[in-house]
Order: C-alpha cells, then structure tokens, then sequence
C-alpha cells in the first residue's frame, strides 16, 4: 500500500483519527509519548475511540474524565487497571498473545484503523527500526489502515528483522525523549534465592532462556556463575546484559547459528537500550517467529522459566486468576510451555514460593478453586520448582503427582495437602 510518507506535527498527524475508530500500541518502554500526549488534547472531539495493546508501563488513555473518548481492549489484564474491568473501560481478551497479528489483522475479528508505532530515526536506505517493541507492532503496522510514527533518536536500533521502510508510514512526528523503562523492583529474598540455585541446577550449557521479570527470573540469572554458552529468547531484559559481562553468553557468532539473543519486546532500563543498540548478538523478531511454540520446539535446549499463582495436586496451573477473578493473562507462557516440550533435551520449569507473602495460604492446593483459570493443563507440566526443592512431574500417576508436590510445598501445609491425597488418591 502506497504510503503519504509526510514529516507533521503530532496534532496534525493525529487530526485524521475519527471517533469509532480502533488504534493499536506497541508495549510497555515503547508506548508513544508523544502521540499519546496529543491523542488525549484531542479527546473533545473523540468518542468511542477504542485502544488496542498488550501490558503498558503507564496507561494515561485509562485516566478518570476520558472514558468517553477512549477504552481499551488488551489481552494482559495488568493488577493497576483490572478494576475497570466491570466498567467496560477495560475489555479483557483471554487469549495467546501471539495471536495478536491475526486478531487484529484486516481479516481478523477486531481490524485496526491506526497504528500508532515507536521507532528509531531512519538510516541512509529510509528504514526505521521498532527498537523496543517489535512483537505485534511490526506486523499489525503492515496491516492497518493508516501508519503514524513517533520517530525518536533516543529509540535504539534493534537489528534483524525488525524494520519498517519510510514510504510504509503516513505521517513521522520528530521527538528526542527518553524511553519509558521498566526496572526490576521486586526483591530477591531468601525464598527465591533457593528458588533460584534450583533452577539454574536444570540448566545445561548452551541452553536457550526465555525468562520474564521479577524476583524469580532475577534470582536465577544471579544463580548461573560457571554456566557456558547461554542465550535468551523472546524478551530482552536487563539480566541479559549481566550475563554477556559475567562471560555466561559467548560474544562471538558462528555464521548460521542461533543468534545469542533473539527479542520480540525489550523491558528494562537505558542500560539495556544503549546495549541491544546495532549490537550484532541481538536480533529482533515479529511476534509470529517468537511467540510460537513450532519455533521455540526447533531450538535444541530450549528453556522456559514460568510463573504462576497456583499448581493443584495433579499439576493444574492457574496463573491468571485469585478468586476467579482476573488479575494477569496468558501472554506467551502456553507457547514456551508447549516450545519446550518440543525442543530437543528442552525444559519447562514452573517456579513459583512455595505460600503466599503473608505465608497464610499455600500455592501449591489440594484442587484449583471452581471459577479458577487453567492457564496450563497438567499433561503440559514438567518441572514445579519451590524454595523446597523441584518436583519433576513427568510420567507420573496422580498420587505420585500428588506426593512429588506435597513434599516441596511450605511445611506448614504438607500435613493437609498429604491427607487430601491419601483420601482422593
């Protein structure tokens, strides 16, 4: 599609969005500031405007006074927005992240308008890389209606397939301004610093990671000294740098090897974004060649590190539900769980402490509750890790289930979930 290629003003790039119309954002350090700013001054005159995106470090559409200008459809129903959830503001899709190309693709069930995109300044050949959100960007870029840019210099050039050409845009707005970052807040403590030696004793040499954030995934990376040869897959965080400086991802390249870090999203701090700029061990992928499990099976050593909120006795996982209410999503964690079940000598590893921080309730329960997510059926589940140790579920009968679970819940729990066992079992 022929492109108006236009260098404007974000108000005028923007004066062409009509109310009824659906947008779609990139995520988290790459939401549009700019953009979003002069979006939200035109909300006198939009109604109904419908915002399309995945998890957002700040969502100031979602602001109180703007809800009959703008609601938001997501397929990751963050903690800090799920209370609109029952005013319609916020409409929850409880589906594969990716699936976001086709859902919101010109045949798919929610087409988009407008694509509003973050990316870095064009080079000498006019193409402009997503830089920190690739994922669903890039592809739904190609598909809707009308492309506006925000083309940052401070955005970093992600390399590998991760560009756009300059005549596939219609309006580029000039900004120079910081990304948004997303910095690891939680704190490892005691817990999952246990938790994390036990996973990195599942971890070969020349395995492929694909970890999140938080405590958790920050304990392991502190775990892997005298690992060798690792790589990263899917989203780039700032634990990735530690490893390339600790000497843990090796820095040289085979041609026609697995690249060292191959990313679709990158949350994190400046210090990940000068990292991943033109460096040649990171490759930036659309979502489809990420977020897909017939991929992640094709890499020998695949690894997946997942959370959750609770596993039940048979291996039941609910990672998107308290009280049947939804408080996170599915994301890509269904793709990496089946990815590294495929993989040759793959691992998926569920980690989760063993009660909840106020030590009150166990998350590993007899049954998941009625109104429960079953985010991963407990034929998919291989490794549930604790501060306790690891239960390999594999080819186990449901009491054995039931037992390798039991023995690495909290103490204080075992008694109850042993008897629930020995009745029902």
């Amino acid at each position: 599609m022929k492109r108006l290629s236009r260098w404007v003003s974000a108000e005028e790039a923007l004066a062409g969005v009509n109310s009824g119309e659906r947008l779609i954002l990139p995520l988290c350090c790459g939401l549009p500031q700019t953009l979003m700013g002069a979006l939200i001054d035109q909300k006198d005159r939009l109604r109904g405007v419908e915002i399309v995106s995945g998890l957002q470090i700040e969502y100031p559409f979602l602001q109180e006074g703007l809800e009959e200008s703008f609601s938001f459809r997501t397929w990751q129903c963050a903690p800090r927005i799920r209370h609109l959830l029952k005013k319609g503001t916020v409409k929850y899709i409880p589906m594969r992240q990716g699936d976001a190309p086709f859902v919101f693709s010109r045949q798919g069930i929610w087409p988009i308008d407008t694509a509003l995109v973050h990316l870095s300044p064009p080079d000498r050949n006019g193409y402009l890389s997503f830089g920190v959100s690739i994922g669903h960007s890039l592809p739904t870029a190609l598909e809707a209606k009308r492309v506006i840019a925000e083309v940052n210099d401070q955005m970093p050039r992600v390399l590998g397939n991760a560009f756009l050409h300059i005549s596939q845009i219609d309006y580029l707005v000039h900004t120079s301004r910081p990304l948004l970052e997303y910095p690891s807040t939680e704190k490892v403590g005691e817990a999952e610093r246990k938790i994390g030696n036990h996973v990195a004793g599942l971890i070969p040499d020349g395995a492929t990671l694909q970890i999140g954030i938080g405590s958790i995934p920050d304990a392991v990376v502190q775990s892997l000294e005298g690992k060798r040869d690792l790589r990263f897959f899917a989203m780039g965080i700032d634990a990735m740098v530690d490893c390339v400086e600790k000497g843990l991802v090796e820095r040289s390249a085979t041609p026609g090897q697995q690249p060292k870090m191959i990313v679709t999203e990158i949350l994190g701090s400046k210090r990940l974004f000068d990292f991943v700029h033109e460096n040649p061990l990171v490759e930036g992928r659309p979502i489809m060649t990420t977020i897909n499990a017939r991929v992640a099976g094709q890499i020998e050593k695949f690894v997946s590190l997942l959370g959750a909120i609770e596993v039940d006795l048979t291996g039941q996982v609910n990672a998107e539900t308290v009280g049947g209410k939804q408080i996170s999503a599915i994301g890509g964690s269904f793709d990496f769980l089946q990815g590294a079940l495929f993989s040759p000598q793959g691992k998926s590893i569920m980690a989760i402490t063993s009660a909840t921080p106020d030590g009150k309730n166990s998350r590993i329960i007899s049954q998941l509750a009625p109104g429960s997510a079953v985010t991963h059926p407990r034929h998919s589940i291989q490794y549930v890790v604790t501060e306790y140790g690891v239960a390999d579920l594999r080819g186990k009968t449901l009491r054995e289930r039931a037992e390798a679970l039991t023995a690495i819940a909290h103490p204080n729990f075992r008694e109850g979930l042993a008897k629930f066992t020995h009745e029902n079992y």
